[in-house]
């Protein structure tokens, strides 16, 4: 990052958190004991030295913060850069997809979609082994046609994400498979077809960042930006690591499978889960890291997953509480600024 930029134009918020994310919310701060409407401020940037400016997100000379954010705890402040969605393309409800986009679109909100690209059995995740090869005979255009159909009228920017973290073949994906050459021909296969209708979109290719992910790299032609999943789970790294992990650490094992690739790097799910402590020094190491360190030159734009994990993880971890509270853009903004003077 040669002396990072970090916009929390982002994020300087006047909000009112939903009761729906205040019942048993891990956050830094207990977003059900804060007051209701919070003034944090004005909008914080700190100028830095990048390169080259990401296109379609933000300004020059900035790391932009978004939020996955399903309760719509954020859902009306002006000042998030990013808004993530996650959309079955072979069950789009076509009326909440148009209804966000619009809602992003007044709020002058980049639109990230994570389209998943589902089979259509009864079990979404039944028919995987044949999911690449009636994607490539045209067998969804029709999810493809209606998706990108809508994106391509979006007169804000998007982000279009599709079939993420292909290279952790779980089962609970019916696309991440061992089958790497018909995943990538299946990636190629929507991105032409989805320029077609949506020609100013940027697409991400974005794994979870596991040791074989390049494998399952469709080529750069294809991809405008990588997206990365990092997580911070303290019972995970006290039981692997004997210690707590922070940011730092935790990103730069994934980052460095990716910065090969040359294309800016957007950490596409973010999510932190532990006691107070362990969340305070996690995202304060975030929030500072990004500010000054040369570490992560190509990192461009970090979105928040601001919900409880959907699924059972491995190992008896079982479903991560990532949610935040009101506070989590106004300690970024204090990082930030405690961080500037050191900037060179």
């Amino acid at each position: 990052m040669r002396c990072l930029a970090l916009t929390f134009s982002a994020l300087a918020f006047m909000t009112t958190v939903a009761g729906a994310a205040c019942q048993n919310a891990a956050s830094i701060t207990d977003p059900c004991t804060s007051a209701g409407e919070v003034d944090l401020g004005t909008t914080t940037s700190i100028p830095g030295n990048r390169s080259a400016a990401i296109t379609g997100i933000g300004m020059d000379n900035r790391v932009v913060l978004g939020i996955y954010d399903p309760h719509r705890a954020f859902s009306n402040d002006r000042d998030v850069g990013i808004e993530h969605i996650f959309v079955y393309w072979q069950a789009l409800d076509l009326e909440e997809f148009r209804h966000r986009l619009a809602q992003a679109e007044k709020l002058g909100r980049t639109m990230m979609v994570t389209v998943e690209p589902y089979t259509r059995a009864v079990n979404w995740r039944d028919g995987g082994e044949h999911l690449f090869a009636d994607i490539i005979a045209g067998r969804f255009s029709p999810e493809i046609e209606r998706i990108c159909g809508e994106l391509g009228r979006y007169r804000g920017k998007v982000l279009i994400r599709w079939g993420h973290e292909m290279e952790d073949p779980t089962g609970r994906y019916p696309w991440a498979r061992k089958d790497a050459d018909g995943y990538k021909a299946a990636f190629r296969h929507f991105v032409t077809s989805c320029r077609t209708l949506a020609p100013r979109a940027a697409y991400v290719w974005s794994p979870k960042g596991e040791k074989n992910l390049s494998r399952y790299y469709p080529g750069g032609a294809y991809v405008d930006y990588v997206g990365l999943s990092v997580w911070g789970l303290q019972k995970l790294d006290l039981d692997h690591y004997g210690r707590n992990r922070q940011f730092e650490m935790t990103f730069m094992e994934k980052y460095n499978r990716v910065a090969g690739f040359a294309k800016p790097v957007i950490i596409a799910e973010l999510g932190v889960s532990g006691d107070r402590d362990y969340r305070v020094s996690w995202f304060d190491n975030l929030f500072s890291t990004i500010a000054r360190s040369p570490a992560f030159r190509q990192l461009q734009a970090v979105v928040y997953f601001n919900d409880k994990e959907p699924a059972e993880w491995p190992m008896g971890y079982g479903s991560p509480d990532w949610r935040i509270g009101a506070d989590w853009f106004s300690r970024a903004k204090q990082v930030a600024y405690e961080a500037r003077p050191t900037l060179q």
